[in-house]
């Protein structure tokens, strides 16, 4: 991946100074209160001492409530060969405000930080776990560490996590007058400015915060709480200068990066334009992504500037692998001998991702995309996935801002989104059910954009028998069954569909009473999910994902048997999606269920949250529904 910008630092939680009451007593009532931990004091200082050298300071104190405040008490800080830590102390006190231990060397412990797919990297973590079953208690910690570099100022989040109250919390930028850093103040006013030996210090203050509650549907807590992003001007890089204060400084920096790494060799070439003759423009990048594919594998590479800089075209072509920033290089340097451009791209892989500011340029990003401009339309390229369709960017990074870098400068854009149209889930089956109530059923599900990644069907779809088998026992809604025979085809275009087919024997499908037999005729796609009432709900109603699912299923009745009731055709529609259901004869012993259901994405105001509660409860109880049949006399 691309290294993030946003300092490679984690902090699980807590610290302390000496001179405060850390008894639970002295914390006003209030901010204890539905809390799980209440932060006593949080401070952080960074200061830019040159355009490549920086340090950063931190202190915090946070008094565990209950158990559900306990990642508060691990304390982990990353580092590397250009992040040094320089001091980093822990302390730990009774709810009396006692304290009961404090951290010795051989306490912490330092381990690699990198994960099983990154080869090339020098992430460390020194950490220490301080947690106990006793509660309340208070952990304290400091640290200082050191940077080799500047290119990113940590954000600073006076609330950090829901269920969390704050007694204090302090963050300051000092820096020279010439480095001053630009900054957003997010829902707290802008900092106190002061001045001293040639240095501007910045500094805001948070007192007395009550903590936000959880709410189900909600955006990030970090969209409603006060936080502070800051970013610096000029910077240097392992050598590599640069000024962020634009998107096209931003972005002529990364082409410098990548300048004169482009070179393939003559035999790549040759057999690149072999590969591809006669094809057309879209036809040929299709070609290459797919070569892409087959001939590399993904290895993350996170080695100071090897975090932004890509590998030389050449080293990936003649070793097969790379990371995010590799591999999109690589692709790209293959298009451009095609006399194909493409647009090196940065993207916020994953949920949630930070908004990008048109107006405040700064590397919010962790990931490298492609940007391929076609006549007609433009493609995007996931080029670290071996098996992911052509031009399908999925949950992922679609939906989003990026910053695609063209050879003058940059620019924002957004990805494609998959709309309800996109993101369909389509059910048939014929089922047959014996006189015990047993059935044989038929079943051919498709899944379709985003519906394509359901259940990680999307990943899942790409191995063997025993995996697809697998994804089918854990993914019926049946409770008891075999499965007698199955297919999985995959459809892989830039709008992806997953089709399965299986054929099931279910034991007691329906449930016998006397002569009558009672069936839900919603045979695999029951919704049971109701949200939690709120009488208090203070955030807005947020749904990021819209899709539809249609649902046919011919139901075959015992010979002699006959429906002895249905139900009437149930309509429900509401501003967070449609439902409807009914039944429909077919002839004396066929009936035929018929169900759609539409989920609508968007924002609504909290005041709105009982008729959202409402209509999933409707959803639940119609699909919940009923029939009975019994033998003709």
């Amino acid at each position: 991946m691309k290294k993030l910008s946003i300092l490679t630092l984690v902090l699980m939680t807590g610290l302390n100074l000496a001179g405060q009451d850390f008894s639970v007593s002295s914390i006003d009532p209030e901010l204890t209160e539905d809390a799980d931990a209440v932060i006593r004091y949080h401070e952080g200082e960074f200061e830019i001492l040159s355009i490549s050298k920086a340090r950063y300071k931190v202190r915090k104190a946070v008094t565990v409530l209950n158990k559900d405040g306990s990642h508060n008490g691990v304390v982990s800080v990353g580092h590397d060969k250009l992040i040094k830590i320089t001091d980093f102390s822990v302390n730990k006190y009774d709810e009396n405000g006692e304290r009961t231990f404090k951290a010795k060397s051989s306490d912490f412990t330092e381990e690699s930080s990198t994960s099983g797919g990154t080869f090339f990297d020098d992430s460390r973590v020194t950490w220490i776990d301080v947690r106990q079953d006793d509660f309340p208690y208070t952990v304290e910690y400091e640290y200082e560490i050191s940077f080799k570099y500047l290119y990113s100022i940590p954000d600073w989040r006076f609330v950090p996590n829901i269920d969390e109250s704050v007694e204090f919390s302090k963050y300051t930028l000092i820096s020279p007058n010439e480095l001053k850093p630009r900054y957003l103040s997010k829902n707290i006013d802008d900092p106190i400015l002061s001045s001293a030996e040639g240095k501007v210090i910045m500094t805001w203050e948070l007192k007395n915060s009550k903590g936000n509650s959880y709410e189900p549907y909600t955006e990030s807590i970090y969209k409603n709480t006060p936080h502070v992003v800051a970013s610096p001007g000029k910077f240097e890089f392992e050598g590599y200068q640069g000024d962020l204060s634009t998107w096209s400084g931003m972005a002529n920096w990364q082409n410098e990066l990548n300048k004169e790494r482009d070179e393939l060799s003559t035999e790549t070439i040759e057999k690149l334009k072999v590969m591809t003759d006669g094809l057309s423009e879209r036809e040929k990048v299709k070609k290459v992504y797919e070569y892409v594919q087959a001939n590399t594998r993904y290895v993350s590479v996170q080695l100071g500037i090897g975090g932004f800089q890509p590998f030389p075209a050449n080293f990936v072509d003649t070793e097969g692998y790379g990371d995010c920033k590799a591999l999109s290089f690589y692709t790209q340097s293959l298009l451009k001998n095609l006399g194909i451009k493409a647009h090196y791209t940065w993207v916020y892989g994953g949920d949630n991702p930070p908004p990008v500011n048109e107006d405040f340029p700064d590397d919010t990003f962790n990931h490298i995309i492609l940007c391929v401009p076609m006549e007609k339309d433009t493609v995007w390229l996931e080029c670290t996935s071996q098996t992911k369709p052509f031009g399908y960017m999925g949950s992922f990074t679609d939906d989003r801002d990026v910053f695609v870098i063209t050879d003058d400068g940059g620019k924002i854009v957004r990805t494609p989104k998959y709309d309800l149209e996109d993101n369909i889930q389509i059910s048939k089956a014929e089922v047959e059910i014996d006189e015990n109530g047993n059935a044989k059923v038929d079943v051919k599900n498709s899944y379709k954009g985003l519906k394509y990644e359901y259940r990680g069907l999307s990943y899942t779809i790409n191995l063997g028998d025993d995996k697809h088998k697998e994804w089918l026992e854990k993914n019926i809604d049946i409770p008891s069954f075999t499965i007698s025979n199955y297919t999985f085809t995959n459809q892989k275009e830039s709008i992806p569909t997953a089709e399965i087919e299986a054929q099931l024997l279910v034991n007691k499908l329906s449930s016998k009473s006397g002569t009558r037999f009672f069936l839900q005729p919603n045979l695999m796609n029951r919704n049971t999910f109701i949200p939690n009432k709120d009488d208090e709900r203070e955030n807005s109603i947020f749904v990021d994902y819209t899709y539809q699912e249609q649902d046919s299923i011919t139901y075959k009745l015992p010979a002699g048997h006959a429906v002895e009731s249905f139900f009437d055709p149930v309509e429900i529609n509401s501003e967070f999606g449609s439902y409807r259901a009914e039944i429909k004869k077919i002839d004396e012993n066929s009936i035929l269920y018929v169900r759609s259901f539409k989920q609508f994405e968007g924002k609504f105001p909290n005041t709105a949250y009982e008729n959202f509660i409402d209509f999933h409860k409707k959803v639940v109880r119609a699909d919940k529904r009923r029939i009975s049949f019994k033998k003709k006399t």
